[in-house]
């Protein structure tokens, strides 16, 4: 073994670890997508006098966004660190 050769320790639990997200991820993306192209329809939203329609995938979309802003938005809904 030559002393300029780097040496990797730890690999087996962490990239096992990382390839169980990996595939978790995969998984819920592959639900997600399977999600938005089955709910392609119109959809309408009546908000006091104004109807709006879009798809019903763009109405989970706007959902989800406005969930990411009110959580950046409200950072004391995160558990702190201690």
């Amino acid at each position: 073994m030559n002393s300029k050769e780097p040496v990797i320790s730890g690999t087996g639990s962490q990239s096992a670890s990382s390839n169980g997200k990996v595939i978790i991820a995969i998984i819920i993306a592959v639900a997600a997508l399977t999600f938005v192209f089955s709910n392609v329809a119109p959809a309408t939203l009546s908000f006091l006098f104004l109807n709006f329609t879009m798809p019903a995938w763009g109405w989970f979309l706007a959902v989800l966004l406005a969930g990411v802003a009110i959580g950046s938005l409200f950072p004391w809904f995160r558990p702190r660190k201690k």
